[in-house]
């Protein structure tokens, strides 16, 4: 009984030394983009000077599901994170006569875990509605290749994964003197360990992590 009392032991021993130096272990059992709990806030810098600070503000209840709700500035993204995956509720609307006319609300996934190096993924929407009388079509297709792991642009986070996005929206608002507008988002973002978006590099601006504070305290 001793000798395989003292066996179990070396082994549970060698289990876990192994799992908190095995990065690959490290990486399977780590969040890559927390959404909770409130109170959770990220704070980046924007190159050519400012600041967004986003904070995880409560649970509510979006497109008929529980899910958790983040603030930044005066803007709201809604994120489920179960069942192997993070979804995020889309809100997609089209601009006309001023307006901006709502066309696609629901949740997709935007990512699957856990995320693999090469993994690629491509969600589409296709939707129509009417709006003073005139059609107006959309078409939305992302597609997203996982990268990884890698260390982040400023150097200060390893063990990350890069996640190269690409989104095409084609809008036609279809009377006379419209035609179809394509618009192409190229982003990157790198994702680190139980941390979330420490990066994003896009055409418009570059989002460096400067502040990280986990919230439930």
């Amino acid at each position: 009984m001793k000798k395989i009392i003292l066996i179990a032991s070396v082994a549970a021993i060698l289990i876990s030394t192994g799992c908190e130096s095995n990065p690959l272990y490290f990486r399977l059992a780590s969040l890559y983009f927390p959404v909770s709990p409130s109170g959770t806030t990220w704070e980046y810098s924007i190159d050519g000077g400012g600041s967004r600070i986003v904070t995880v503000v409560d649970q509510v209840v979006m497109g008929e599901r529980p899910c958790w709700r983040l603030q930044s500035g005066a803007d709201y993204e809604y994120y489920i994170n179960d069942n192997g995956k993070l979804e995020k509720f889309e809100n997609q609307t089209i601009l006309f006569n001023g307006f901006e006319v709502p066309i696609y609300q629901g949740w997709l996934t935007l990512f699957q875990w856990p995320l693999t190096d090469g993994i690629s993924s491509r969600d589409s929407v296709g939707a129509q509605t009417v709006s003073q009388g005139v059609t107006l079509s959309h078409t939305w297709v992302r597609t997203q290749t996982v990268t990884g792991p890698v260390v982040s642009p400023d150097g200060e986070w390893a063990e990350c994964y890069k996640i190269h996005r690409e989104e095409t929206t084609i809008n036609w608002i279809q009377t006379a003197g419209f035609n179809p507008e394509t618009t192409v988002t190229v982003t990157s973002i790198w994702l680190a360990p139980d941390v979330g978006m420490v990066a994003l590099e896009s055409d418009e601006h570059v989002l460096t992590l400067t502040s990280f504070t986990p919230g439930g305290n």
